[in-house]
């Protein structure tokens, strides 16, 4: 999950990330900082000089650090994606539309918690989180078999404790049959029956064993 910690110079911000990372041990935490200024690289050493030359990206390693620079600015979640944390905190980007907690006076869009003492804001950010995890064991289909409306209302009642994710009924645990990308809804029933198919067809050919758990590709020709 995303989440800004907000608040305007002086609010305590930086201080108040120190507090809270202790508290999501068991995450993946990455933290990312806004700032105002022009350049974050310092003049004159060698990554600037580097991108100064002509690269498009510098990095430069050490013992127990990397850094990485590249020319221009960037977009939240490419740099998300990039660090593949479970929860990324952001200091700043009081004008975003993220989640905000939001520390001293005045406020902004879309702000969940204010003046929060850091347990209340890593039990809520901790919540968030194991949603997405479970989210990631679904199948996104959103098919309502489960007696959910969508994957994300079972993956919230799971991370609430009142629901498994063995409810999802759909390619859970069994066959799962995708076609152009989409994975396709199958129940109980219909994956026992894809299943014993596909094995008796492999089976039956020549040079193939029945290894077990296996991907099966099959390529179907155009209709003429």
């Amino acid at each position: 999950m995303i989440i800004a910690v907000c608040g305007y110079s002086g609010s305590g911000k930086t201080s108040f990330i120190e507090e809270l990372l202790p508290h999501l041990e068991g995450y993946t935490v990455a933290v990312v900082k806004h700032t105002d200024r022009d350049c974050i690289d310092t003049a004159g050493k060698d990554t600037a000089r580097h991108r100064a030359a002509g690269a498009d990206a510098a990095a430069i390693i050490a013992g127990g650090e990397t850094a990485v620079f590249w020319s221009g600015a960037s977009d939240v979640e490419t740099v998300a994606g990039m660090l593949n944390a479970e929860v990324v905190l952001l200091e700043g980007f009081k004008s975003s539309d993220y989640e905000k907690i939001w520390l001293g006076e005045g406020g902004g869009s879309n702000v969940v918690m204010r003046d929060p003492s850091a347990e209340q804001a890593a039990s809520y950010i901790g919540h968030e989180a194991d949603v997405e995890r479970a989210l990631q064991r679904l199948p996104g289909l959103d098919c309502g078999d489960c007696g959910y409306q969508s994957c994300m209302e079972l993956a919230r009642v799971f991370a609430a404790g009142d629901a498994a994710l063995d409810d999802c009924v759909v390619s859970h645990g069994g066959v799962t049959v995708t076609v152009d990308g989409t994975m396709i809804p199958l129940k109980p029933f219909v994956q026992s029956f894809v299943e014993g198919t596909v094995r008796g067809m492999l089976r039956s050919l020549k040079g193939v064993e029945d290894a077990g758990e296996a991907e099966v590709r099959v390529e179907l020709p155009r209709r003429s």
